[in-house]
């Protein structure tokens, strides 16, 4: 038997988004062979695609990013990997979107089609949570597209809701609730059939009481692949597949996924404040795949945006959401002593009774941006001063290992939750989106900085990345400098830094912040960008636990005065490499300057 999977092609969700508008160039043309290559022509050319062998002459392509690949050079470096079915490479790529019910794009089905929902997501004026649940509700095997997960190889499974069964099913029946990442990797991406839940309960109970983990993983997968020895590659796919699957299932906001320290393994569980919405889901689909006459009843299934039914779409049932996050919010506030303003006093008061459909609609977003908001009022009382807390960051930031484990958005809330405990802001805007919990379900978009710091003298906005290559210039240098110029001009009544963060930065990334600096970008105002690694930002938060230790504090203009001596320096010093030479002097007389006053 075959683990059923979203996609081998495009595993991180984020990407899907790319893919998706390449294929919109598309739409409209039939999705015969010709344009099944082309689809994968256009990804190389559009740099979501890199082939293994790139001819000499176009290398220049790939040494210099910023350069535009023309189709024809594309066409050309595809024609050059000499692949024994080039229409497949463009099937394999557009396999996702046809399985999520973003896109119609298959050979002798009539021309491309970008569904409704596709068409939702492309334009980013959506909720990422509604767009991930009705996609991954539709997917299902088997499906009258799908030959390689048959009903004849045993599938009969819609994952997303076998997968909040299992959860639920254990929830209810050991006192350790949730599954661990091995736990998640191991049942759900092999949960190919409904009717395994219950068994797959009992064998989740078998795990833990093991004292062989491994052994049991090994005899797990001989079973379940039916052969006497399994491969390393099998038994991985366990693993590489369950994490894919987790970052695809925790965008529908229907799931809690938690860390018990930074890089550990995620443990995953139904979101407590969907508890109301997924027990309506559990009571509509049981698990099992739905059936069609035809695949044209299939096609139009996947291309209606209506489809399939959820929870909030009944009017009785929004009242239900709705009342159900009107009590855990107030009994949240209560345990935690969280002060309120009027008008969230006013909504959490509010009379549904008479409401219409669409105005219960508009509350119960309310509610939920209200929740997340008291979380995050609960996350900043606890890490305000919070030397323990501080002291995990600084060694997280000291140990290179552990931070390349770490995804771009468990970097981006490392570094916001420092800011945090530095406690002398006005606010701190982490632009990720997040689920329920207040944690980042994806990084920040590209359009907007990663963090947004605002302070009583000034503002500033911070970057981080964990890219380290010489590729860091290209994806980095261009988008933080317009971020800034951006923010700069939306703030213009106060000084305006920006703080970048990564484990290394490349000399070409300091060049063009130095640039930007002496010379300004996108007008004459010179810019203030303060590079810092990941050790020398533990310095600056270091000193902050020495002098909480002491019973002082560091202050906003106490940082300031470090970042002007950052950017200045620029006047006294002939170029990059010097400048950059003098961070760690510069870092070191700033903090002896405050320990000793």
């Amino acid at each position: 038997m075959n683990t059923w999977s979203i996609s081998t092609t495009v595993r991180n969700p984020e990407r899907l988004r790319e893919f998706l508008r390449v294929l919109k160039l598309l739409e409209g043309l039939p999705f015969n062979k010709t344009n099944q290559i082309k689809y994968q022509e256009l990804l190389i050319q559009h740099r979501l695609y890199v082939p293994m062998n790139i001819p000499p002459k176009y290398s220049e392509y790939y040494e210099k990013p910023t350069l535009d690949i023309p189709f024809e050079t594309a066409r050309s470096i595809f024609e050059y990997q000499k692949y024994e079915d080039p229409p497949m490479r463009g099937r394999q790529s557009v396999n996702p979107l046809n399985k999520l019910g973003f896109s119609i794009a298959r050979e002798n089905y009539g021309n491309i089609i970008i569904t409704d929902l596709g068409n939702k997501y492309l334009t980013g004026d959506y909720d990422i949570g509604y767009v991930f649940l009705k996609s991954l509700l539709k997917l299902q095997f088997p499906n009258p597209w799908s030959t390689d997960f048959s009903e004849r190889k045993g599938f009969n499974v819609m994952p997303l809701m076998a997968a909040l069964h299992f959860i639920r099913k254990v929830d209810e029946r050991f006192e350790r609730k949730g599954l661990t990442q091995t736990e998640f990797s191991l049942f759900v991406p092999t949960l190919v059939n409904f009717a395994l839940i219950d068994r797959y309960v009992d064998e989740l109970l078998k795990y833990r009481e093991s004292r062989d983990k491994e052994k049991f993983i090994y005899n797990f997968a001989k079973w379940f692949y039916d052969i006497k020895k399994p491969t390393e590659v099998q038994i991985n796919n366990f693993f590489e597949y369950g994490d894919n699957i987790m970052r695809y299932f925790r965008l529908t906001r229907y799931f809690s996924v938690t860390r018990g320290a930074f890089g550990s393994e995620w443990r995953i569980d139904v979101e407590p404040s969907r508890e109301t919405e997924v027990k309506l889901l559990l009571e509509k689909y049981n698990g099992s795949a739905l059936s069609f006459k035809s695949k044209e009843d299939y096609l139009s299934y996947i291309s209606d945006i209506s489809k399939p039914e959820l929870p909030s779409d009944n009017i009785n049932s929004v009242k239900r959401i709705a009342m159900a996050l009107i009590t855990d919010i107030k009994k949240m506030i209560s345990s935690n002593n969280v002060p309120m303003g009027a008008a969230s006093n006013d909504l959490l008061n509010v009379n549904i009774a008479d409401k219409s459909k669409r105005e219960i609609d508009s509350i119960i977003a309310e509610l939920r941006n209200l929740n997340i908001e008291i979380k995050e009022t609960i996350t900043k009382m606890f890490l305000r001063g919070n030397v323990e807390q501080l002291q995990n960051i600084v060694r997280l930031l000291r140990d290179y290992r552990a931070i390349r484990k770490l995804s771009p958005e468990e970097f981006e809330k490392v570094v916001a939750d420092a800011l945090i405990i530095i406690d002398d802001e006005i606010n701190i805007k982490a632009n990720f989106p997040v689920d329920d919990n207040g944690e980042p379900i994806s990084h920040a978009p590209g359009n907007r900085p990663d963090i947004e710091c605002f302070y009583k003298s000034y503002n500033a906005i911070c970057e981080v990345t964990l890219n380290t290559s010489n590729m860091q210039w290209v994806s980095e240098t261009q988008p933080v400098m317009r971020h800034l110029r951006e923010f700069e001009l939306k703030h213009s009544k106060s000084n305006s830094y920006c703080l970048f963060i990564a484990p290394k930065i490349h000399g070409d990334t300091l060049y063009h912040f130095w640039v930007s600096i002496k010379h300004g970008y996108n007008g004459p105002t010179k810019q203030k960008i303060i590079p810092m690694t990941t050790e020398q930002f533990a310095v600056l938060l270091e000193t902050l636990i020495i002098l909480l230790q002491k019973g002082k504090k560091l202050s906003h203009v106490d940082v300031e005065s470090l970042y002007e001596k950052i950017v200045t320096e620029t006047d006294k010093v002939a170029g990059y490499a010097e400048w950059s030479a003098s961070f760690p002097g510069i870092i070191d007389n700033w903090r002896n300057g405050l320990i000793v006053r």
